[in-house]
């Protein structure tokens, strides 16, 4: 598989991943705030399908790509090459911490039809686990794009 395919294909499932990303907050947050249960109820089912077609893949995407890339460039082992899989591993460890929040968040729904204290609770912790997610994922963006550390 040649260079440009290989960075094309890492690009677009960064893009698909932090879109989706994005997207899915944005609408999980904004139902939580504005609507009834049986939306956000359905909008939290929604944000959990788009996690498992589209960014789940794109993660994985992202990790095989980022490697072949970085063995063709010359770049696996350097310091840059530690910092991408750092901030990679927390952008992953928040996103699955907040996946499992996200499936909590069903259970309750489906289990009380209720917005409990426990679901406030795990909403916030699912906003304030974004943050950082987001951050390090834009961050991600800046090493792809200018490679400092090199």
């Amino acid at each position: 598989m040649s260079y440009q395919l290989i960075k094309t294909i890492h690009i677009l499932s960064a893009t698909i991943m932090i879109g989706t990303g994005l997207g899915s907050a944005f609408y999980l947050f904004l139902t939580y705030k504005r609507t009834g249960i049986g939306t956000i109820s359905d909008v939290v089912k929604l944000v959990i399908l788009a996690d498992t077609l589209f960014t789940f893949p794109s993660v994985v995407i992202q990790l095989v790509t980022g490697l072949m890339l970085s063995e063709i460039l010359g770049l696996t082992y350097s310091r840059w090459f530690w910092v991408v899989i750092g901030v990679s591993l927390l952008v992953l460890l928040t996103w699955l911490k907040a996946v499992v929040i996200q499936l909590r968040l069903r259970k309750i729904l489906k289990e009380t039809g209720e917005l409990t204290p426990e679901y406030h609770r795990l909403m916030s912790w699912w906003f304030y686990l974004g943050i950082p997610s987001f951050l390090a994922s834009m961050f991600l963006y800046y090493l792809m794009i200018y490679k400092p550390f090199l």
